[in-house]
């Protein structure tokens, strides 16, 4: 009897569905698998017949047979298990199905007893599975916070093939679920625990409203990490449709990582040490994984030390942060991950790191302080659009009051959706095109530009980057139209001090 049952693999990031053929043939007793199975594959044939016998079915077996298609595509991963025990099941009749195989999507890794394991990319999977026009889904109960999110399937989770074998012969009605999303706006850190620091934190605020690239320099212990930590609590809540883009990569992501299940709440945070590989920062291996800046997709990419990270993390960070994505070529394949992230760095003014200290002294010479600065990559200093001069606290700011994340964040978010329902996108994003369009330069301003362009020798990159800064710190203020002031701010923040 030919059974035909689908299932779907998760390759890199991009989910496949798999229609997997049963039948048993005259011959030697055997169970073949054919269709590119990779090892893991391979070694479910083991996992299979022992689950399937500690699960209390006496089956003889025969040869059995077992195709996956498309067949030309290479087959990883465990979560063929359980459909391919459902289809030795069905193939030796002892099962009498109440639902469709057609319309029903099924995988999960087993154990020797019966019970079935949570696999990687269930969500990805679930969402290819409705895209392609299944009405169910069979996966595994570990899954079940992240599946949960589908509305147009009905949800079957399941914790050993007992279970499944209840919900083909129609004895369990699927899942009800309502998920309700609900973003995380409350954080343990807070800007409140910074003291002074006010231009720093406003530059932060800018870059948080207009998702701007932020380069922090600064002396040892003024605030720089600490600053960079507290930048995530001031950002706009993610949107239902970032979380799961998201939840996607950290799903894929699973055992790399702590991933509980359910969608991300909160925008990610990731701060990769300065002896990262240029792999870990990209992603790769024989089949491409996410890396660091993937898995800061909608979120935050902290570089600390920036000096200190190998040239070649710098030239592949050229292509996200023009981008916002990030192509990874294996032998094996090629794939494209999505890197739409806040990049924020920080390094010392020098090697000493007191450079600009007002009381200690460095003892770096002119030479060292040029080749310090000549480890950091031109291309990557000219794609950030914020620079922050982080100076010493005074004794006298100690004790000041200062604003909290949660005051700051209402600004931010009240400038964040004058671009979303201006633009529907943050300023940081706007071509070179829609900033003409949108930044327009009123006639008065004109001369000051000049003038700022012919002192500190301003590239066209740099002009369109101070207008975007411009248009956000407008933005922060409600204001519609640009003026002097908001240039002058903008001005500010470029990368226009010599080292």
């Amino acid at each position: 009897m030919l059974v035909k049952i689908y299932s779907a693999i998760v390759f890199s990031l991009e989910p496949t569905i798999v229609e997997i053929e049963i039948e048993h043939k005259n011959g030697f007793p055997g169970f073949e698998i054919v269709g590119l199975p990779d090892a893991s594959i391979k070694e479910a044939r083991e996992r299979v017949m022992e689950a399937i016998k500690n699960s209390g079915f006496d089956i003889r077996l025969k040869r059995v047979v077992c195709n996956l298609a498309p067949a030309d595509i290479k087959k990883t991963g465990t979560y063929l298990d359980l459909p391919l025990a459902l289809g030795i099941l069905l193939s030796s009749d002892f099962l009498d199905l109440k639902i469709r195989l057609e319309d029903t999507l099924i995988f999960g890794e087993l154990g020797f007893n019966g019970g079935i394991k949570g696999v990687k990319g269930a969500l990805p999977i679930s969402i290819e599975s409705v895209s392609k026009g299944f009405k169910n889904i069979i996966f595994p109960k570990e899954n079940e916070d992240e599946v949960s999110v589908i509305k147009d399937a009905y949800l079957y989770p399941v914790s050993n093939i007992k279970d499944v074998i209840n919900v083909l012969e129609g004895l369990v009605k699927p899942k009800e679920v309502e998920y309700n999303f609900l973003p995380e706006m409350d954080y343990d850190l807070d800007f409140a625990d910074v003291k002074g620091q006010s231009f720093a934190k406003r530059g932060l605020e800018i870059a948080a409203a207009g998702f701007h690239n932020v380069l922090m320099i600064g002396s040892p212990g003024v605030g720089k990490s600490m600053l960079a930590k507290r930048l995530i609590t001031i950002m706009p809540p993610l949107t239902f449709e970032e979380s799961i883009e998201t939840t996607k990569i950290y799903s894929i992501a699973k055992g790399k990582i702590n991933y509980e299940g359910g969608l991300l709440r909160r925008r990610p945070f990731r701060s990769p040490h300065h002896t990262s590989s240029e792999v870990s920062i990209t992603g790769g291996g024989s089949i491409p994984t996410p890396g660091e800046i993937s898995l800061a997709h909608n979120g935050i990419l902290f570089m600390d030390e920036l000096p200190e990270f190998k040239r070649s993390v710098f030239e592949v960070l050229r292509e996200p942060l023009e981008e916002r994505k990030i192509t990874v070529s294996r032998s094996m394949a090629s794939s494209v991950f999505p890197a739409n992230f806040l990049f924020v760095a920080a390094m010392n003014p020098c090697y000493c790191g007191y450079l600009w200290h007002p009381t200690k002294t460095c003892t770096c010479s002119p030479t060292q302080v040029r080749q310090y600065y000549k480890k950091v990559s031109g291309p990557i200093l000219d794609r950030i659009d914020i620079h922050i001069k982080v100076s010493e606290v005074e004794y006298e700011h100690i004790n000041i009051k200062t604003e909290t994340s949660r005051e700051i964040r209402l600004r931010v978010i009240k400038a964040f959706n004058i671009q979303k329902e201006r633009q529907g996108k943050y300023n940081s994003m706007l071509t070179n095109t829609e900033v003409s369009n949108i930044c327009k330069i009123p006639n008065e301003s004109n001369i000051l530009i000049r003038k700022l362009i012919d002192k500190f020798g301003i590239s066209m990159r740099g002009y369109y980057k101070m207008l975007k800064v411009a248009r956000t710190i407008a933005d922060l203020e409600g204001s519609d139209e640009l003026n002097n002031q908001h240039i002058f701010e903008a001005v500010q923040y470029m990368n226009v001090f010599k080292h």
